[in-house]
Order: C-alpha cells, then sequence, then structure tokens
C-alpha cells in the first residue's frame, strides 16, 4: 500500500519512490518535518477555534470539521492522513496544509495530484463524490481551490498504478527533468543520474 506523500513525490523525482520503497534507503532526520509539525499544531488549534473554514465561505459556517482525518483504501492501494476535513450537508472539501509558498498565488503541480489522491480517499471512505477541496499556503497565505473532475481522477488513479508498478517490479525509473531539484534532495549521493552531472 503506498500513501499519498508518494503520490506528492512521484511528481517531483519519480526516483524518490524507487529509493524510499524499493532500496529502502534511510533517511536522515528532516529539521523541515519537524518544524512543519510544529506550525501544523498551531494551524490546526486556530482552526479548531474559529468559526467557518480556513477559507471564508458563507456556506461553511455550520459545516463540521474533521481533523487529522485517517483515510485507507483497500481498493486503491492508497493511505494517508488528510490536514483537515470540511463536511456539509452537501459535500466534503479535503483540505491540505502547505507551509512553503504558493506558486504565483497557485497551485504546486505535485501538491494539486496530492489533495486528488487525499479526495479518492474520501470518497472511497464517506460514500461520496467531492467535487472541489483547497490547498493552504501558510507562508503566503493563499487558499488555492482545485476542481476535482473526472479527467484529473484519471490522471490521479493512473500515476497511483505508476507508483505500485514501481514498488512491485523494483523498476529504476527515469529521474526528473529539472536538475535543480537535485540539490537538496537527500539522495542524491545515491542517484547515478545526479552523479553523472556533477
Amino acid at each position: 500500500m503506498i500513501t499519498v506523500s508518494d503520490v506528492k513525490q512521484y511528481l517531483y523525482c519519480p526516483k524518490i519512490i524507487y529509493f524510499d520503497h524499493v532500496l529502502h534507503v534511510p533517511k536522515p532526520p528532516d529539521q523541515k518535518l519537524e518544524t512543519g509539525k510544529e506550525k501544523h499544531d498551531l494551524i490546526t488549534a486556530k482552526e479548531k477555534r474559529r468559526k467557518g473554514a480556513i477559507f471564508y465561505d458563507p456556506e461553511l459556517d455550520q459545516a463540521e470539521k474533521m481533523f487529522r482525518v485517517a483515510l485507507e483504501s483497500s481498493i486503491l492501494s492508497l493511505r494517508g492522513i488528510l490536514d483537515y476535513l470540511v463536511k456539509t450537508e452537501r459535500e466534503f472539501i479535503p483540505v491540505d496544509y502547505k507551509f512553503g509558498s504558493s506558486h504565483n498565488g497557485g497551485v504546486h503541480l505535485n501538491h494539486k495530484y496530492q489533495l486528488v489522491a487525499y479526495a479518492l480517499l474520501v470518497e472511497e471512505n464517506f460514500k461520496t463524490i467531492v467535487r472541489r477541496g483547497y490547498i493552504h499556503y501558510s507562508k503566503d497565505r493563499v487558499n488555492a481551490q482545485i476542481d476535482i473532475g473526472d479527467e484529473i481522477r484519471r490522471r490521479t488513479l493512473k500515476m497511483i498504478h505508476e507508483i505500485g508498478q514501481i514498488i512491485e517490479e523494483e523498476i529504476e525509473p527515469v529521474g526528473t527533468k529539472n536538475p535543480g531539484r537535485c540539490t537538496d534532495c537527500e539522495y542524491s549521493r545515491y542517484c547515478i543520474g545526479y552523479q553523472s552531472e556533477k
């Protein structure tokens, strides 16, 4: 079973899946991750006190708010912990917190597909259809709405399948085409593509 974070990592660089799930390369402690958890707890505490949702919408004033929602699907072979789920009489709205900046007021591609993977899990677990979700970028205070239609669902399911293939068949995929991503990568010393570029 893969995680929703694997979908995000796969889009950032497919080799991360290979190093993590096939080679089981140990990761050094991540200071950014610890800081992220602290910020996450702070935003969650504020959101619990706030009337309505993190993004102002009068329709959501009476919405039920659920935090750190554990989701799993054996059909999708996928699991994850969603930061925040808004439930109204008409819909479920997944929300993912990000502590960096948005992409010029919009969404980073890997974050978009990560949110759609959460939406698929919400649909499976709550027997509903998710039409929209939000990514909250705390650094520049952007709440980006993602419309969830059939095409993006299909693409996300295809990615989930491709990630599963890498792990099951132990296939080393081609890495990212963006060499800037290799600079701070925790796997760069194991990556042949990165070594040959040095």
